[in-house]
């Protein structure tokens, strides 16, 4: 039990880092790392699975359909967090 309340937490807190990179300007440097899409091809075999994946699983589970116009209003993505703690 107190492990899946750790995993809960962490993907809380992965959520939680999400909405404030939404809420960032455009030019400061972690918002461009995570709008950056790669040129180059990723190589043969099983993909690893990225960061922006795993949150993304999450939002489906809580069945959020835009996660960019939540995350401007901090109150309900505050409560998207703790209802992630609580799934």
């Amino acid at each position: 039990m107190k492990r899946k309340n750790m995993i809960n937490f962490i993907r809380a807190q992965g959520l939680s880092w999400l909405g404030h990179i939404e809420r960032m300007q455009g030019t400061r440097m972690v918002k461009a790392i995570y709008c950056w899409k790669p040129i180059s091809r990723r190589p043969i075999g099983r993909p690893k699975t990225r960061w922006v994946e795993d949150v993304g699983k999450d939002i489906q589970k809580l069945k959020v359909s835009n996660l960019k116009t939540l995350a401007q209003n901090r109150g309900r993505q505050r409560e998207l967090v703790e209802k992630a703690k609580t799934l």
